[in-house]
């Protein structure tokens, strides 16, 4: 009998009981078969840290209250209880800290969207990843829905020809009342500059419905215009906004996200328009996608064997991410991860899907240029367009 594959060693950082990605990621890591969570600083505070590794039966010696603690314990752990990567489900400013501590123990870090909350950070990562060559992923599923990867080869197959328009809309409804003065965790630190960043719904949304466009339309966003403004009462950052686009190629189009329209719960909406023909997919019904011809007649395709949305049952009172098909993308995200891990280890390195380092960057370019052209706090400033350019990163002499 063939000796089993001994299954790569995660450590988490943030991903509380609390915590509304925590057990999705748990779940999607469970479901790669090649991983297996063995450690963690789960909390904010030591005491939230500890219960959760608990309740996840996790050995007690390798729950710590603090992240810099556990890189520097387990930066000394060798052979087979080794860490091979460090996953990051911290609020959006500890994405950048916990990464670059990470890469100080010498752990591969697969952490969550963005990268970071403002540019100097983000091209600091991408330095460093220049430096020493550090594997990182974004967790950006997109790539691992199958309908979505077809209708990206459609485009690039030329299939409704020269792209003219693209429209991404991603609309929740779950804030749409003031969750973070009544203990939701979750819009607490989304509602907070400190720990969400320079915007709220932009960073959020925006940022994943960028990705989209350009991956799947293949074009690049060469300026934007936004416009968003904080629609419940006492907020700081936006909630609501939506954002103009010009693409390199000449098309316009739009992204329209919310964290407060009433009633949605359904994740990303693209639709593409060519000179032959439209494009369109939608998150909540992720292993199809339509395609549209000049006369109107619509096809439908479903990817066989991929799966099919199954949303949980609070999905109206949550974020979006907690689906069957959103978890088993995200358990292929990590699985592609691992075996990127294990290719560089062997010495062939390899393309893999996972976001990495410079898709991230973009992302982080986009996010800091709506935030920019936004007035946080206000709805009467002037509209303004910037130009989408991704800062060149080079080594410091």
């Amino acid at each position: 009998m063939a000796k089993q594959q001994t299954k790569l060693k995660v450590a988490m950082v943030g991903g509380g009981n609390e915590s509304f990605m925590g057990h999705i990621h748990r779940a999607a890591i469970e479901a790669s078969g090649c991983l297996e969570l063995v450690c963690g600083a789960f909390g904010s505070t030591r005491q939230r840290s500890f219960e959760t590794g608990k309740t996840l039966g996790i050995d007690p010696t390798r729950v710590f209250g603090v992240y810099r603690d556990m890189f520097r314990r387990e930066s000394k752990v060798t052979g087979e209880d080794r860490l091979d990567l460090v996953t990051v489900i911290a609020p959006n400013n500890m994405h950048y800290p916990v990464t670059m501590a990470a890469f100080d123990a010498g752990f591969p870090v697969f952490a969550e969207k963005p990268m970071s909350c403002n540019m100097d950070e983000a091209q600091n990562l991408k330095r460093r990843t220049l430096m020493s060559h550090e594997l990182y992923a974004s967790a950006y599923v997109y790539p691992f829905y199958p309908a979505l990867c077809r209708l990206r080869a459609c485009v690039a197959e030329g299939g409704i020809g020269n792209i003219r328009r693209v429209d991404v809309r991603y609309y929740h409804g779950w804030m749409g009342i003031r969750l973070e003065t009544a203990g939701n965790r979750s819009a607490n630190w989304r509602t907070d500059p400190r720990r969400c960043g320079a915007a709220g719904a932009v960073y959020d949304l925006a940022g994943s419905c960028a990705f989209v466009a350009e991956w799947a339309g293949g074009v690049e966003i060469a300026a934007l215009c936004a416009s968003g403004r904080p629609a419940v009462a006492g907020r700081l950052l936006d909630d609501d906004a939506t954002i103009l686009l010009r693409f390199a190629n000449g098309a316009l189009g739009t992204i329209a996200v919310s964290q407060i329209a009433l009633g949605e719960a359904d994740g990303i909406m693209l639709s593409l328009y060519g000179d032959k023909g439209s494009l369109h997919w939608k998150e909540s019904a992720c292993d199809t996608w339509v395609r549209v011809v000049p006369d109107g007649t619509r096809t439908v395709e479903t990817v066989k064997g991929a799966p099919a949305p199954k949303p949980a049952a609070n999905r109206f009172g949550a974020p979006y991410g907690d689906d069957t098909a959103y978890i088993a993308a995200l358990a292929e995200a990590y699985k592609d991860f691992a075996q990127t891990i294990l290719a560089e280890r062997a010495g062939k390195p390899r393309e893999g899907r996972c976001v990495g380092v410079d898709p991230a960057l973009r992302v982080a370019t986009f996010n800091d240029l709506a935030a920019r052209s936004i007035a946080p706090g206000t709805d009467d400033t002037p509209a303004k367009w910037l130009d989408f350019v991704v800062p060149k990163v080079e080594l410091l002499s």
